[in-house]
């Protein structure tokens, strides 16, 4: 298992497709809600921490050619994968820079509309954290938009058991992210099927192992093996995040 940071990096996250965060359905939700959002017929700037492969960017750039988008990763693997895959498609308004979040927000001197995150925030080190909130005080323009998605309790404390008894495997195995992330895998599978406390006492974390057991490994690697793993209140985060400024 490689890592970075505590992150591994040895295996791409899956193109998985979050509609949340495209820009139509981000002002749309907002606008609802009475506030003032991005006007999406005139210029702006759309950025995302933790891009990989960059299937969401991509799908936002195509479909919003007024919009200039950036892509941030700190995987060399994703931001090659993602250019590669603009260039194929003919997708002129976007970029990706190969970076870690603490990095960027030091060095980036642009403003963005949008900034966006999708699940890294609970799997970071407190810098990178850091390095989210100090783009946002400093990079987001009046009245622009952030979308940080992140794991909240309680409904993740269903997870913290499993993803320690995932985690430790992944770490005692020599080889690939993957291969650790399938033995954790097996683990949990015969502790549930041999009465382990932890199953016999909450019927729903095994309903939740049936639905872990569907995911590709690739996904669950990136989910549960960074030494960082934290899900959070939202009362917690939302504290975090208005004492940014």
């Amino acid at each position: 298992m490689q890592q970075r940071d505590g992150y591994i990096t040895d295996v791409s996250y899956p193109l998985h497709f979050h509609k949340e965060m495209q820009p139509v359905w981000l002002t749309h939700i907002i606008k609802t809600l009475g506030c003032t959002v991005p006007d999406l017929n005139e210029p702006y700037r759309y950025c995302e921490l933790g891009c990989g492969p960059g299937i969401n960017l991509l799908v936002a750039a195509a479909t919003n050619p007024v919009g200039e988008f950036l892509g941030i990763d700190f995987n060399k693997e994703h931001i090659s994968s993602a250019q590669k895959l603009a260039k194929e498609l003919n997708i002129e308004n976007i970029r990706f820079i190969e970076a870690s979040f603490d990095e960027f927000a030091e060095q980036n001197t642009e403003t963005f509309d949008f900034i966006v995150s999708h699940g890294t925030w609970s799997w970071l080190p407190p810098k990178a954290q850091a390095g989210i909130l100090q783009l946002i005080y400093k990079s987001l323009k009046p009245q622009g938009l952030v979308y940080l998605h992140y794991m909240c309790y309680p409904g993740a404390a269903r997870l913290t058991a499993m993803q320690k008894v995932l985690h430790e495997a992944a770490k005692a195995t020599a080889g690939t992210s993957v291969q650790g992330i399938k033995n954790g895998m097996q683990l949990l599978r015969t502790l549930a099927n041999n009465g382990a406390g932890l199953f016999i006492d909450n019927p729903e974390i095994e309903k939740e192992l049936l639905e872990l057991e569907k995911e590709l490994p690739a996904y669950l690697a990136h989910e549960f093996l960074t030494d960082y793993w934290h899900p959070q209140h939202s009362a917690d985060l939302h504290r975090i995040v208005s004492q940014t400024g």
